[in-house]
């Protein structure tokens, strides 16, 4: 682990620099203009699919046919009445905010690059390997099922009871989507869960400060998750944006819904019927954004590949089968840009 920095640099972190009274962003945060938000390549206000998960009691099919299609055909929807009181989500910010406010000396205890560490602090994604570095700071905690128990951080007081919350209600949340996303497929509802393996998951809370010059930076390059299903709570700020084709969608945020989007490791076992969409996140001139992200993803000694149920003479196999942890590491010890379930297509 390195040695704490006493004056804010990039490794700190953005917020540090933004707190030490920064005025314009150093050049290692400038992406090239080919990574640059273009304009005129942006649709503004998009409400992508909506689910409604009270129709999952009133009418089932009808439920798991608009969730099938939102998931093939953009890859991403928002889940209202979902069951998840607004206390555990609003708690959850509370702690998380809490957690970012730390002195600079805390939160370093926790300042590593290793993906699968129990709770991991950083800036960007790997900064080490980037030459153009992402204008955000995270706290991500590894919730693996083979752990009696989960480390965490020390401070501050009232994190560990409100995260706690937060995931256990996330979990049945995910484990729910799961089974209808299979049943979408016409397999048993516990299929898609049965091959993640001991499913494992990734709770990364990622704050945005406002940017002293939003055009030249990006809060998060344009990539696809590479899990399985992530469900995402923001706030109300705004910035995160879907890619079809060659346009940018600027996703217009409901209040105390999920985001949800479909990852690499869905598309590949469904052998493409599923798409993982690819989103990137903008940054604000005078506003700071906030999300929290669980990422719920195979088991890491699994070996994703498409389905058997989707695989015969006319339908190839797209993808080529790979252990996760490969898949995974190779995702976050390079630039995240990007499909990356495309890597593993088979040519």
């Amino acid at each position: 682990m390195p040695s704490f920095v006493a004056n804010a640099n990039e490794h700190t972190g953005v917020k540090a620099l933004m707190d030490n009274g920064l005025v314009t962003i150093p050049g290692c945060y400038i992406k090239p203009p080919s990574h640059r938000a273009v304009k005129h390549l942006i649709v503004p206000g998009v409400e992508i699919p909506v689910i409604d998960m009270a129709a999952l009691e009133s009418d089932r099919e009808e439920f798991v046919q608009t969730l099938c299609m939102a998931s093939s055909e953009w890859g991403i929807f928002q889940v209202i009445n979902h069951g998840i009181p607004v206390e555990t989500m609003q708690g959850m910010v509370y702690g998380v905010l809490e957690l970012f406010d730390l002195p600079i000396e805390e939160k370093m205890k926790y300042y590593t690059e290793e993906v699968f560490v129990p709770v991991r602090y950083c800036t960007s994604m790997t900064p080490s390997q980037e030459t153009h570095m992402e204008w955000h700071d995270h706290f991500q905690h590894y919730f693996s099922n083979r752990e009696k128990e989960h480390p965490w951080p020390e401070k501050p007081a009232c994190y560990k009871r409100l995260a706690s919350s937060y995931v256990s209600s996330v979990k049945h949340l995910s484990q729910t989507l799961l089974s209808a996303l299979s049943e979408g497929l016409g397999l048993d509802s516990n299929c898609l869960a049965k091959s993640f393996g001991d499913s494992e998951m990734i709770l990364r809370s990622n704050y945005y400060p406002p940017c002293p010059n939003p055009d030249l930076a990006l809060g998060m390059n344009g990539h696809t998750d590479s899990g399985g299903l992530t469900i995402l709570f923001e706030d109300q700020v705004g910035g995160l944006q879907a890619r079809k084709g060659d346009l940018w969608y600027d996703l217009k945020p409901i209040k105390n819904a999920f985001i949800v989007n479909i990852a690499d490791q869905l598309e590949i076992l469904s052998n493409g019927k599923y798409k993982s969409i690819e989103h990137r996140v903008l940054v604000q001139p005078d506003q700071t954004r906030l999300s929290i992200v669980a990422f719920c993803n195979p088991s890491r000694d699994v070996v994703i590949g498409p389905l058997p149920e989707f695989i015969d003479e006319q339908n190839p196999p797209l993808y080529r089968s790979t252990l996760y942890e490969e898949h995974i590491t190779n995702v976050y010890t390079k630039y995240l840009d990007g499909k990356h379930s495309q890597k593993l297509q088979i040519n």
